[in-house]
């Protein structure tokens, strides 16, 4: 299950077995930006940002404007907590 944002950010339900209803990611334009975990519980939730990414063709930097970001993070923070 994937939330799309107009903001061209998008929260996808991510996890393998060892976290399953734990995890989702932060992408921006399909790029992976973010991941946020549960697994020190609902108030203890922990965020590992990406700073950059590699593209096909070259290490570029991945920027985007704030409050488009902080949006993607408390719709990712509400999807977890409804797991």
């Amino acid at each position: 299950m994937a939330i799309k944002l107009d903001s061209g950010f998008g929260i996808l339900y991510f996890s393998d077995l060892n976290y399953e209803g734990m995890t989702v990611e932060i992408q921006y334009k399909g790029q992976q930006v973010a991941q946020i975990n549960k697994e020190k519980g609902v108030e203890e939730m922990e965020i590992d940002i990406y700073s950059q990414y590699v593209h096909p063709d070259f290490l570029s930097e991945l920027k985007f404007p704030l409050n488009d970001f902080l949006e993607a993070v408390d719709k990712a923070r509400e999807a977890l907590r409804d797991l």
